[in-house]
């Protein structure tokens, strides 16, 4: 939805002066409350455990509890909390993790994330599998800046770890519930258990239901709904004080309905509104079934540590969407993805330190096989509203992509009114086929001339659609589809070491070598084809000025069908069953010098590089189009500060930084005469800023913000000729999209303690995110800036083993769009998605 900038701001900018002064008012009737410490955070980004404010990366953490009293629930939820992260995902199984802007768009299996996830430590390969509920989580560590030298590939903007809770020596059970509004229906069971001495176990059970929050007007199914279930299980042994071997285990069920699209062009929908109920004909599908499980050995020596990580984990998953985000028969679009993904993993790491020397040593070897097809659903009378739409681009290209998508459709409907429905595909074809120079073998076989001489084209367009008439009419279905599989091995070995040149200035210098071998296969092939046959009768012959020179009568006659994509076309290649292989190896590094001018306040400047193995197209190449595409490589320079200022009653980071990006494989949907999904490598830079604070005005009081500032652009741009690109289409000097310019998060926790021993605890959060470019295919589609307010309120017994607390998230109830555009662009019906609206609920927690 478009608002008034100017009503906007002013919103934005009163909300936020009524919560700077409620913090102001909480800061003043707390004064003489004597104040406490910031709790210390010990954090594992070097694969060494370390206080926060001691590692020269910028790093921005959260605890379980932080986590749980946020209300985050996944990864996605985390990134709205996160300065320089964006996390806007409408599916849990085609996530997008960007972090400074650096972020890799291919929902595919031909390339790699550009952002790593880790939980407990393992590498988790694919998007889809890496979206898992934040329960029974000890923390969440988002590291920024490439992280090649001690997590690996595809760290390139960064990584992610998620640390489970390990079993305790103690006996406790934990309950929580959770009840809300539209259904919803959350419950985590925790047990964890003293077995021995030597001997502990835990284990957790975890639900969460929701009901949609908006109605399909079209019935027989839902949409937005979540239905989640997740088991973890571990075992911790110490047999000795050296000695550490710890199991983990888990397995997820996900069944629930996927992303809630809505159209956005207005003669499709009343308006442009995407925030009411919606109408979709394609049933929606998120189903996932998840298993992993890891043994990590740990054994102490004198001088060092060595440590084993093995680790299995798989998943099978189906995503289906409506990628028009309507119901209208014309323009039928949806679209499917199955994973069947394996993975195992082996990692060993030497830890050590003298007075003056930390180091790490490692190496590791993983390797991936998955197969993973791609569907797209549509009907003959979606190929008719195909071509329509790509003749009104072709003839307007000054207007926006709504703007065309708009008149395609109104073109469209004046067609089928005047009886004219199937010209737009015959005019089509024929274009197809005057290139293909089938035309010119016609003209031959009526023993026409055919030097100098053309057909009239109108006429023949006139005799072709009288068979395309029943044909669209139909509404058959028409599917299409391409399936690629893949068997993807990695080998590293790395060394780290922090020499202590002063006792105030330390250098850290790390290096890793990483090499990549992936084996891959892409099969398609049309499955449908286009009735052609021309009804007879004198067309005119015209001259290359298109002066009349004769005519000719042609016979009615079936020109039999001809083999066509729409979604898969492969430059015009009917069948494609390619067996692909190619490798790429990299040496990435960091150097850092860091500086402690006081034991509170710790500065540093790094530089760091990470690296993104290849891939393949995995939709679409023919000829003149590459199969595989370089890799990437990113260059940061970071300059930083940390501090605990004020007795640890502040804590400030802080960090400045530009980065250049090389081949950044980039996905687009381009190409003439049928668009397509290519990627390309393009190049990129970014310049950056961030800051964190922490304030423990009092006992009482705890305030935190943070802000980020981010600026990228494209500086080089692959045209791809083979699909029609020109220099007109390089993107040189734009920015990225879906990278805000400016993020805001600010949050206020009061206490208040009760004569009982009890407490009542407030909390307030406050969000505010920049505008930004919504949509990779329509780069004039602009997502409003947007905030959110959540509120919380809890009551915490004196024991700690009851609490109750009542929360509401967007408050306001704000209309918030996440992203436009998709795949329905390429039949003119781009969709919409939007973030939830106001939700509420209660929780309760009781611990035995």
């Amino acid at each position: 939805m478009m608002h008034d900038v100017g009503s906007t701001v002013k919103n934005r900018q009163f909300n936020l002066s009524i919560l700077s002064g409620a913090i102001a008012f909480f800061t003043a009737v707390s004064a003489n409350v004597q104040a406490a410490e910031i709790e210390e955070v010990v954090v594992t980004a070097q694969k060494r455990a370390e206080n926060l404010q001691e590692v020269p990366i910028a790093i921005s953490a959260f605890t379980g509890e932080n986590i749980k009293e946020s209300g985050v629930k996944n990864l996605t939820d985390l990134g709205r909390y996160t300065p320089g992260v964006e996390m806007h995902n409408d599916t849990a199984l085609q996530p997008t993790y960007s972090i400074r802007g650096i972020q890799t768009n291919d929902w595919t299996v031909g390339s790699d994330p550009a952002v790593a996830v880790y939980v407990d430590g393992v590498y988790t390969g694919r998007g889809a599998g890496a979206e898992i509920p934040l329960t029974d989580i000890e923390r969440v560590e988002v590291l920024k800046g490439p992280q090649g030298t001690l997590f690996g590939r595809n760290a390139t903007g960064g990584a992610i770890h998620i640390i489970t809770t390990k079993p305790q020596a103690d006996n406790t059970v934990e309950l929580n519930l959770t009840a809300g509004n539209y259904g919803r229906q959350s419950s985590d069971l925790l047990l964890n258990r003293q077995l021995t001495d030597t001997l502990s176990a835990r284990f957790s059970a975890s639900t969460n239901r929701r009901d949609p929050f908006a109605d399909n007007l079209a019935g027989g199914f839902s949409v937005g709904d979540q239905d989640t279930q997740t088991y973890r299980a571990s075992v911790l042994w110490e047999p000795a004080e050296d000695i550490e071997v710890l199991w983990r285990a888990d397995y997820g069920v996900m069944d629930q309905g996927s992303a809630l699209r809505t159209t956005i062009v207005p003669s499709l929908k009343e308006g442009t509104d995407v925030f009411g109920d919606y109408a979709l004909d394609t049933p929606t599908i998120e189903d996932r079934d998840s298993f992993g499980t890891s043994l990590t050995v740990s054994k102490e020596f004198d001088n060092f540590t060595l440590t084993s990580i093995t680790a299995y984990r798989k998943f099978d998953a189906h995503l289906q969407q409506d990628e028009d985000g309507t119901a209208n028969p014309d323009h039928m679009f949806g679209s499917a993805n199955t994973d069947d993904q394996s993975q195992f993993s082996q990692e060993f790491r030497l830890n050590g330190a003298t007075d003056s020397i930390k180091w790490t040593l490692g190496a590791s070897y993983s390797q991936e096989e998955l197969d993973h097809t791609t569907y797209a659903y549509f009907t003959t009378g979606s190929v008719e509203s195909f071509a329509v739409y790509e003749g009104i681009k072709e003839s307007f290209p000054e207007l926006t992509q709504t703007e065309q998508e708009d008149l395609a459709v109104m073109n469209r409907q004046l067609l089928q009114s005047m009886g004219l429905e199937g010209v737009a595909s015959a005019t089509f074809v024929y274009d197809l086929m005057l290139q293909s120079g089938q035309v010119d073998a016609l003209l031959h076989a009526l023993g026409a001339p055919v030097s100098g001489s053309m057909l009239r084209a109108d006429q023949v367009v006139e005799q072709m659609m009288a068979g395309f008439q029943p044909w669209i009419a139909s509404d058959a279905p028409w599917n299409e589809s391409v399936r690629n599989t893949g068997d993807y091995r990695s080998t590293a070995l790395y060394g780290d070491m922090t020499w202590s040149i002063t006792d105030k200035m330390d250098l850290t210098v790390g290096a890793r070598y990483t090499y990549d071998k992936k084996d891959f296969t892409i099969q398609t092939a049309y499955g449908n084809s286009i009735p052609l046959s021309l009804s007879g009768g004198d067309v005119d012959l015209l001259d290359e000025n298109g002066n009349k020179v004769g005519s000719i009568t042609l016979p009615t006659v079936d020109l039999g069908s001809q083999l066509f994509g729409i979604a898969f076309y492969n430059n015009g290649q009917t069948e494609l069953n390619s067996k692909l292989s190619d490798s790429w190896s990299d040496i990435s590094g960091r150097i850092v010098l860091d500086y402690r001018w006081t034991d509170e306040m710790m500065t540093f400047i790094s530089l760091a590089d990470g690296f993104k193995a290849g891939g393949f197209n995995s939709l679409n190449f023919g000829p003149g189009v590459e199969s595989s595409f370089d890799q990437e490589d990113v260059v940061n320079l970071e300059v930083g500060l940390k501090s605990s200022l004020f007795d640890n009653r502040v804590r400030l980071n802080a960090s400045v930084y530009t980065y250049e990006y090389k081949n950044l494989q980039e996905l687009d949907l381009v190409g003439y005469p049928i668009p397509s999904y290519n990627l390309r490598n393009a190049d990129a830079e970014g310049t950056g800023a961030e800051i964190e604070v922490q304030w423990a005005a009092t006992d009482s009081l705890f305030i935190a913000g943070n802000y980020s500032y981010l600026d990228t652009e494209f500086t080089d741009y692959q045209i791809i000729t083979a699909i029609g690109e020109t220099e007109e289409d390089s993107k040189v000097g734009q920015a990225r999209v879906s990278t805000p310019e400016s993020k805001l998060n600010l949050m206020a926790e009061y206490t208040v303690d009760l004569a009982s021993g009890g407490e009542f605890v407030f909390r307030g959060d406050y969000n505010w995110t920049d505008e930004r470019i919504g949509s990779i295919t329509d780069r004039t589609r602009i997502v409003d800036d947007y905030q959110l307010f959540n509120l919380r309120a809890a009551w915490n017994s004196a024991s700690d083993n009851y609490s109750v607390a009542l929360w509401v998230q967007n408050l306001t109830d704000e209309e918030i769009a996440g992203g436009y555009g998709g795949t329905g662009a390429a039949i003119g019906a781009s969709p919409a998605w939007r973030f939830m609206p106001r939700m509420y609920g209660a929780d309760f927690t009781a611990r035995f």
